[in-house]
């Protein structure tokens, strides 16, 4: 019997092995396939895994992991003693080492793998099975263990432990790692995401929610965000894994964390708002507590403002704002620039009293929030700015403007009567200071 199947997804996968000798095995199997000899194909599809988990074994080994370089310090003393019964039982227990020890598989690779290894010992042992019971493997079932084989184990690196967690943590504390969302989203898709076992991607996650809050948390406090940002990114390219294990997994996880840094899961609280659903309610209680009662060094340093993503924190946050002094307020809305502080942002720019504090104000509340500005938000602030002498006529007004034009262009035209009735309200003089307004609205019709 002859199985016909050309070119497909089989040759992609094993185009993407990493290593030679593996693509090789793996080769042999599909020749069997396609020829027919079906069982033949099961037999060597299992030499293809049992060598890749040894050489993936080997290489984390070389990368100083325990439990590797103990197997294979096993596996060498047994080779070199040639101690068949000990090597027998390595075989035997190869999978189960993969899986638990060396940390290359999920569960339910471990299950389909495993499915591989019974149907191989039937093909092995053909006369354990009484005549009328001998393994008959189905064309179908041959080629789904190839596949497995290939998109479980032999594609993947043996990043699936303490190495790749490590690995990551460099990446995050060097001074490359990416700054935007967009490029930490590729970043992570091509060093970690795209190629990634689901191992990888559960102790990833864990290792993210863990680092704010244990021992070296020291270590992360300037790393909180964008940590969080990372966990979105991963919730985006992995959402099965992420959806899957994250609401049992926040629910014990947060438990944990002690009263003194647990406002920083803030912004993973803005991260991903699902994350406040998943807490227990003690741990609930226990947030809401604390922004009603922490000063407000505390509040910024945890960066607790970012739970203002959860519609029941955003009432106790702006209470908390609204009992600050304009100081605060304008150091909050620096570092925190939140669309719920619009209002009074604008309010504070309004009431500058000299052309000092109207450049500061500008720079450091309304460029901040300009981005979240809708077209009403932007004719208060030009209104705000043409009755007030004090910023209209501030040296360095014109160029704010200039910035807050040029951060809000996405509002045209709805905002353009806006510009226009502002440079409307100069007289010649002032007109000619903003100029450069003037040229960037003709640009934008």
């Amino acid at each position: 019997m002859s199985v016909s199947v050309g070119h497909s997804d089989i040759d992609s996968l094993v185009l993407a092995v990493r290593d030679r000798e593996s693509r090789r095995l793996i080769g042999e199997a599909i020749t069997a396939y396609r020829g027919g000899a079906l069982r033949s194909a099961i037999m060597s599809t299992w030499i293809a895994v049992a060598y890749d988990i040894i050489a993936k074994a080997r290489e984390l080994a070389g990368q100083g992991e325990a439990a590797p370089r103990a197997f294979v310090a096993d596996l060498d003393a047994a080779i070199a003693a040639k101690d068949k019964r000990k090597l027998q039982t390595i075989e035997s227990e190869l999978l189960d080492k993969a899986n638990s020890d060396l940390q290359l598989l999920a569960p339910h690779e471990y299950s389909a793998l495993g499915r591989l290894r019974d149907d191989r010992h039937l093909c092995a042992h053909p006369a354990f099975v009484v005549e009328d019971e001998l393994f008959q493997p189905s064309p179908e079932l041959v080629r789904a263990h190839i596949v497995h084989a290939l998109q479980h184990l032999l594609i993947h690196a043996p990043l699936q432990g303490k190495s790749a967690i490590a690995r990551f943590d460099a990446d995050l504390l060097g001074p490359a790692f990416p700054a935007t969302p967009e490029d930490i989203g590729a970043f992570l898709r091509a060093r970690y995401l795209d190629r990634a076992k689901d191992i990888l991607v559960v102790n990833l996650i864990k290792a993210i929610l863990a680092a704010p809050f244990g021992a070296e948390r020291q270590k992360y406090a300037t790393k909180v965000r964008t940590l969080a940002v990372v966990l979105r990114e991963i919730a985006k390219s992995k959402t099965a894994i992420y959806d899957g294990m994250m609401p049992t997994f926040v629910a014990v996880r947060v438990g944990q964390i002690q009263d003194d840094v647990l406002l920083s899961i803030s912004p993973f609280l803005e991260a991903d708002p699902r994350i406040w659903d998943w807490m227990a309610e003690p741990d609930r209680t226990r947030i809401r507590r604390l922004l009603e009662t922490a000063d407000v060094d505390t509040l910024k340093a945890h960066a607790a403002f970012d739970a203002f993503a959860i519609a029941p924190l955003s009432a106790v946050l702006v209470d908390r704002f609204n009992g600050f002094d304009a100081t605060t307020k304008i150091s909050i809305i620096s570092e925190h620039p939140r669309r719920e502080l619009v209002p009074a942002g604008i309010a504070l720019y309004a009431q500058a009293g000299s052309y000092r504090s109207a450049e500061q104000l500008g720079q450091s509340v309304i460029l901040p929030l300009a981005p979240l500005f809708e077209a009403d938000d932007l004719q208060t602030v030009l209104t705000a700015a043409a009755d007030n002498g004090q910023i209209w006529d501030a040296a360095g007004t014109p160029e704010i403007l200039e910035q807050l034009f040029d951060s809000t262009r996405t509002l045209l035209p709805a905002s353009r009567p806006h510009w226009e009735a502002f440079l409307g309200e100069l007289n010649g003089r002032q007109q000619q200071r903003y100029s450069g307004l003037r040229e960037r609205l003709n640009a934008n019709p």
